[in-house]
C-alpha cells in the first residue's frame, strides 16, 4: 500500500511536470506571430524583416516587420503593402 506521503509526493512531482510542459510550450511559441496586424505599418518606421512559415515552427505564414521602436509587426504575406514594404527593402538593401 502506498503512503499518504508517497501520494502527496506523486501528486506534487505531478503538478510540477505539468507545470513545466505547459511552461516550456509557451515558450516555444512566444517567437510566433499567432495573428496579423491590422494596421499599414509606414514603410519609413521599418528596419528589417524576418519570415514566418507555416510548414516550419509556427502555425500561419507571416512577415515580422522591425520597427525602429524595437517592435515586431506581424503582417500578411498575401496583402499588396506588404509585398510593396519588402519590394522597397530589398531594393534598400541592393543600394548599401
Amino acid at each position: 500500500m502506498c503512503s499518504g506521503r508517497s501520494l502527496l509526493l506523486t501528486g506534487l512531482m505531478a503538478a510540477l511536470l505539468l507545470h513545466l510542459c505547459s511552461e516550456s510550450e509557451a515558450a516555444s511559441n512566444f517567437d510566433c506571430c499567432l495573428q496579423y496586424t491590422e494596421f499599414v505599418i509606414p514603410p519609413m518606421s521599418i528596419v528589417g524583416f524576418t519570415q514566418q512559415l507555416a510548414n516550419e515552427v509556427c502555425d500561419i505564414d507571416a512577415i515580422i516587420f522591425h520597427t525602429r521602436k524595437n517592435l515586431a509587426v506581424c503582417a500578411d504575406p498575401k496583402k499588396l503593402w506588404v509585398k510593396r514594404v519588402l519590394r522597397n527593402l530589398s531594393r534598400r538593401a541592393r543600394t548599401t
